[in-house]
């Protein structure tokens, strides 16, 4: 497990792709913070450089480079046929899963905490100030690196499951999106008073920046990461286990 570890970390450093996606997160985040600096001075309001850190994830492109990165890493080895090799050298189907997991994410928590870091020295630079976060401020920040574990593998999985690179982009680009909000739009129609939006990863990082937070905002913010990594990572290493190769 050690020596796959190694392989795909080596691997993964050699993909031109990574450092493209990092430059678009890094113009994406500037672009979010030159315009909430000037929607904020329309409103006269100045947060501090430790408070705009805490929005980054939430406002930038970080979950659209996130899907985009790990469609590329995990089909990579399915779209150069490569696997084969990788499975001839006598590791087994699990051990080459989940160390692609454990790589990827850690990737997905160094990017996270990449964008924020980035966020706040730009903050600085556009006249923040360094403040110290409430202790809900605190629990919002640690709260997004749960999201961040669930939005990984939910991506993951996905990309796994399907191991062709533009079936995994699509639905991580476009069809988780479509389908809450095709099953939003049936439940409107039947006349079923349950907005199931509430329910995608996205939108419970969007409410970690609301204060205080909900006692159901709470608990989706802690059960739904959990779950969609458990089930979508679940998913995706059986279906990698059946696989032809």
């Amino acid at each position: 497990m050690i020596n796959l570890l190694r392989f795909e970390w080596r691997k993964l450093w050699q993909q031109k792709s990574l450092y493209v996606l990092l430059g678009l997160g890094l113009v994406s985040t500037v672009l979010f913070m030159i315009l909430s600096q000037i929607m904020l001075e329309i409103f006269h309001a100045s947060p501090s450089a430790s408070e705009s850190m805490l929005a980054v994830l939430q406002y930038s492109s970080y979950p659209t480079i996130l899907g985009v990165f790990l469609a590329l890493f995990a089909c990579q080895d399915f779209t150069q046929h490569t696997i084969k090799n990788v499975y001839a050298r006598g590791y087994s189907r699990s051990a080459v899963y989940f160390s692609k997991y454990l790589v990827s994410l850690g990737v997905a928590i160094v990017m996270a905490l990449f964008y924020m870091a980035f966020g706040f020295i730009f903050a600085l630079i556009q006249g923040g100030t360094v403040t110290t976060l409430a202790d809900y401020q605190c629990g919002n920040w640690a709260l997004q690196f749960l999201v961040v574990f669930g939005l990984h593998g939910l991506y993951f999985g996905i990309s796994m499951m399907f191991g062709k690179l533009a079936g995994s982009l699509i639905v991580n680009l476009a069809g988780i999106d479509f389908f809450f909000v095709l099953a939003n739009s049936i439940f409107s129609i039947a006349k079923i008073d349950f907005d199931i939006t509430k329910y995608s990863l996205e939108v419970v990082l969007t409410t970690l920046m609301t204060d205080p937070l909900s006692q159901g905002d709470l608990i989706r913010a802690i059960v739904m990461p959990i779950c969609y990594a458990v089930v979508f990572v679940g998913l995706g290493w059986l279906i990698n286990r059946r696989r032809d190769v």
